[in-house]
C-alpha cells in the first residue's frame, strides 16, 4: 500500500508540472501576440507607396495641374489641381495606403460643379515625401498645408473652403477642421472617431494582448494616438456643416463607430449611410446620389450669399 503522503507528494508535483506547463502556454501566446502586434504596427507605419497615374486633363478635369507644396515640418507633397469656376475650393484626403488616385470620382463630382478642387498624396503615400504614415497625427499638417495652398490661389475665395476625406483622410479632415476655422464644411467618409478605438476594432480580437502591441509600436515611432480623437472637437464646427458617410456593411469603419462621431457632432449635420457598401465603396453602390450629395453639401455651405 502506497503511503497517503506519497500520494499528495505526487499530486503535487503533477500540479507544479501542469501548472508551469499553462503557464508557458500562456507566455508562448503572449509572446506571439506581441510580435505580431509589433509586426501589424510596421505595415501601418509603413505601407507600399504607389504612384497615381495622371488622368487626362478633360471633362470635368479640364485645366487640371500638377501642383506641390510644403508642409510646415518641410515635407514637399505632390498632387492635381483642377481651378475654380464658382470661388471655391474643396481640398480632398484620400485613405491609407491609398493615392490621390483613390479619389478622383469625388474630384470630378466637384470639379463638374465648378468647385476648385485639390487631391494629393499624403506624406508617406504615392510621390510625397515622408517615411512613415501617422494616422492622422502628422497627416494634419498636410492638410493645413493643402489649405493653405488653395486659400493663396488667385481663383479662390479664401472664405469658400471645403474639406472632404475618406477613412484616414476623413479622420484627418475632421481633427483639421475642428480646429482650423477656414474650413466651412466638411464632409468625411469611413472615418474613426479615435485611433485607440481603431485599433481595437480592428485587432482587439484578443483584447488588449492583440490591440495594444499595435499601440505601442506607433507610439514608439512617434505617432501621437490620444491626439488622433476626432471625437472630442465635433461641436468645435461652430455651425458649419458636416456631412458624415459610412456604407452598413463596412468592417473597417463599424457603424457604431461611425455613430458615435455623428451623436457627439452639433448642428448642422448629416449622416448617409450607404446600403450594401463596404469600405470606400459609396460611388460603386449609388455613385448618382453619392456626387449629389457631395455637391448640395459643399454648395449649400460655400456658395451661399451671406
Amino acid at each position: 500500500m502506497i503511503p497517503t503522503s506519497s500520494v499528495k507528494t505526487r499530486f503535487r508535483r503533477f500540479l507544479a508540472i501542469l501548472v508551469g506547463a499553462l503557464l508557458l502556454v500562456v507566455l508562448a501566446a503572449g509572446g506571439y501576440r506581441v510580435v505580431s502586434g509589433y509586426r501589424i504596427g510596421q505595415g501601418l507605419l509603413h505601407p507600399p507607396q504607389v504612384r497615381a497615374e495622371r488622368p487626362a486633363a478633360t471633362g470635368e478635369l479640364a485645366g487640371l495641374e500638377d501642383v506641390a507644396f510644403t508642409t510646415a515640418d518641410g515635407l514637399t507633397l505632390r498632387g492635381w489641381y483642377v481651378p475654380s469656376r464658382n470661388r471655391a475650393a474643396v481640398v480632398l484626403v484620400h485613405g491609407f495606403a491609398g493615392n490621390r488616385a483613390q479619389l478622383l470620382f469625388e474630384a470630378r463630382a466637384l470639379a463638374g460643379a465648378g468647385f476648385g478642387v485639390l487631391v494629393f498624396d499624403s506624406r508617406a503615400h504615392g510621390e510625397s515625401d515622408g517615411d512613415r504614415v501617422t494616422w492622422g497625427d502628422g497627416e494634419r499638417r498636410d492638410v493645413t498645408a493643402a489649405l493653405d495652398f488653395v486659400s493663396a490661389r488667385p481663383d479662390v475665395d479664401p472664405a469658400r473652403l471645403g474639406l472632404f476625406g475618406f477613412s484616414m483622410g476623413g479622420t484627418t479632415a475632421l481633427l483639421v477642421a475642428s480646429a482650423d476655422p477656414r474650413v466651412k464644411a466638411v464632409a468625411a467618409a469611413g472615418a474613426y472617431p479615435a485611433l485607440e478605438a481603431d485599433v481595437y476594432s480592428g485587432y482587439g480580437r484578443w483584447g488588449a494582448l492583440s490591440a495594444e502591441p499595435v499601440l505601442w509600436t506607433l507610439r514608439r515611432a512617434g505617432v501621437d494616438v490620444d491626439a488622433v480623437r476626432p471625437i472630442d472637437g465635433m461641436c468645435r464646427l461652430q455651425g458649419r456643416p458636416l456631412l458624415l458617410i459610412n456604407g452598413d456593411v463596412d468592417p473597417d469603419a463599424p457603424a457604431k463607430l461611425q455613430a458615435s462621431l455623428f451623436r457627439s457632432a452639433c448642428e448642422p449635420k448629416a449622416l448617409w449611410v450607404v446600403e450594401g457598401a463596404g469600405h470606400g465603396e459609396y460611388a460603386k453602390v449609388a455613385p448618382e446620389e453619392y456626387a449629389r450629395r457631395l455637391r448640395e453639401h459643399f454648395s449649400q455651405a460655400l456658395l451661399r450669399v451671406d
